[in-house]
């Protein structure tokens, strides 16, 4: 039993470590908070990680059989469309001026709403997610096979922990010296987000890419 809770904390654990490593998400999450604060960036987060869960429950029961179905190549193209999509809207030439006040206005709210959805899709339209979650999970998995709690537990844990890395993110990158370097190179932070996601749409493609 300990050996088994021990294993799901430092499965989180390398969970969370791996949003320090470059990737959609991560972008994401973090133009995100930059550019609209904290409770926006949380917004993005908490979508990431609700499609995090699904693909969770997915890659630990029918994960593996899911990526050698001929049809998840598709998703590949979806998830690269979607990127390109997100590059665009943040590209500087594109961009519509965005709110800073977040306050308790109507409008603030429905921002969240859009950004947690945009958040969801970012994460759920990404296959190479779930071989990720397939990765770092099977050895567990096939370890504590008898377990019937096991596996629940881990996709629950793995959810959260990534929800707790997200907002730990957004909170720090609330950090005054960063916020400010924002405000006044906005266009060119900005161009670099959006080159990134295009960058990331295009490895997507590529089939032995380790994204």
């Amino acid at each position: 039993m300990a050996e088994a809770v021990l294993s799901i904390v430092i499965v989180s654990g390398l969970l969370m470590l791996s949003q320090l490593s470059p990737g959609p998400d991560v972008f994401f999450v973090f133009r995100t908070a930059l550019a609209q604060g904290f409770r926006r960036g949380v917004a993005v987060g908490t979508g990431i990680s609700l499609g995090f869960f699904i693909q969770a429950v997915v890659a630990c029961t029918a994960g593996a059989w899911v990526m050698k179905q001929s049809w998840s190549s598709y998703m590949l193209w979806a998830a690269a469309a979607w990127l390109l999509y997100l590059a665009y809207r943040i590209f500087p030439f594109r961009r519509q001026r965005e709110e800073t006040d977040l306050g308790q206005s109507q409008t603030a709210l429905q921002s969240c709403t859009v950004l947690l959805w945009q958040g969801f899709l970012c994460n759920i339209l990404n296959p190479k997610c779930m071989l990720f979650i397939l990765t770092l999970s099977a050895g567990p998995l096939s370890a504590h096979a008898g377990m019937s709690w096991y596996a629940p537990v881990l996709m629950v844990a793995l959810s959260l922990a990534g929800l707790l890395g997200w907002v730990l993110w957004s909170g720090l990158l609330q950090w005054r010296p960063l916020r400010a370097c924002y405000v006044r190179h906005t266009s060119l932070i900005d161009a670099v987000f959006a080159v990134l996601l295009v960058i990331f749409a295009l490895l997507l493609l590529v089939p032995d890419s380790i994204f």
